[in-house]
């Protein structure tokens, strides 16, 4: 049977696009994977076509298998759609437009994934600009296309660099407080007891790894960690310099935050604290450790309240094949959207914005 490969395609939460779509509809990115509507990028999926299909066509009925379960392309419909993005080298807002696909696809269970994708020619006129990828919305109404078509040669992986994967984890060295006094992250096991802020020690169910050298870092320096100086955030907070990954969410609390978003105690992705007094990036080779637990949790490691490893698409696939299937394993909802969904956010996240009023003077 022929074979097309398909790149940028971008996972959403939500509904369908279909012909009754209104014009103005639009899908954000969110640092709280709770909430955000653009949950991660593919590239390289590769649908199978009847044998009458023509070349690069997909048409509706195509299958494809995406984390081990057969998918139908179940519709496709085309829009104009308008794309804000954050240039990561200057943090530049701009928008961007042009042709937009939306797929739709049915598993034998009867799962619906549906996905957005960058038309592969986009607009002639305003070649596609790369960037973080904030919000998609629909500027035209759809109409139904039956069929994805492919300009040969155009296909151009156009998302490789966009918000793809993240991985939210601390760093080998961090010392974590348990049951039994504090002990590098690197060794803790599943089953250990850890101090938890909202439910006392814990027993871990999985842990993992992954070591960035300094050829991967230079291929991907957004995966570089962060330092927070000791003290950076208060008094012993933390106690000594302290390195997480970028996407690593650390408590803030405090009557601010109160005043400003109705919570006493918020996560901030630490890559949003850069610039305070004491945080940095560091570009030096990394080993990224995750724990997690049954619920996400808040966990205190060098004296700093953080996040616990929270599965979410773009989480999920920052993990090697193995430690994703591991996961999987354990927890077999996480394979569907909806049970991605259920594992809650232990507080509140904080978007790029909001960090910065809550540290304004």
């Amino acid at each position: 049977m022929p074979e097309v490969i398909l790149n940028d395609l971008i996972f959403t939460r939500g509904g369908a696009i279909t012909s009754d779509t209104p014009v103005g509809t639009s899908f954000g990115f969110d640092d709280d994977p709770d909430v955000t509507m653009l949950l991660e990028v593919r590239n390289g999926v590769t649908f199978t076509t009847s044998e009458d299909a023509f070349g690069n066509i997909v048409p509706v009925g195509s299958t494809t298998v995406l984390d081990g379960q057969i998918f139908t392309l179940s519709g496709v419909h085309e829009f104009w759609g308008t794309y804000t993005k954050i240039d990561p080298d200057t943090g530049e807002t701009f928008t961007q437009q042009g042709q937009t696909v939306a797929l739709s696809l049915t598993g034998e269970d009867g799962e619906t994934i549906n996905l957005l994708s960058p038309s592969d020619v986009f607009n002639i006129t305003d070649p596609w600009r790369s960037g973080d990828i904030v919000n998609i919305s629909v500027f035209s109404t759809p109409f139904d296309a039956g069929q994805i078509t492919l300009t040969p040669g155009s296909d151009d992986n156009k998302l490789s660099f966009d918000k793809d994967v993240q991985i939210p984890c601390f760093v080998a060295g961090t010392l974590i407080d348990t049951s039994s006094g504090r002990k590098p992250v690197e060794d803790l096991q599943p089953g250990d007891l850890i101090l938890t802020r909202d439910d006392g020690y814990m027993p871990l169910v999985w842990t993992g790894q992954r070591a960035l050298d300094a050829e991967d870092l230079r291929a991907q320096p957004e995966f570089g960690s962060v330092i927070l100086r000791a003290g950076a955030l208060g008094v012993n907070m933390p106690e000594c310099d302290t390195r997480v990954s970028p996407s690593h969410r650390v408590l803030i609390c405090g009557p601010r935050a109160e005043l400003l978003f109705g919570e006493t105690e918020v996560l901030v992705p630490a890559i949003h604290l850069v610039g305070q007094p004491g945080i940095e990036r560091d570009d030096s080779p990394v080993t990224y450790v995750h724990i997690m637990f049954d619920t996400h949790q808040i966990v205190l490691g060098d004296g700093m309240w953080s996040e616990s490893f929270q599965p979410a698409a773009y989480s999920l696939d920052g993990l090697g094949t193995a430690q994703r299937d591991e996961i999987l394993a354990l927890f077999p909802e996480l394979a569907k959207a909806s049970g991605q969904g259920a594992f809650a956010s232990a507080r509140m996240t904080l978007k790029a914005h909001e960090a910065r009023m809550l540290f304004a003077a």
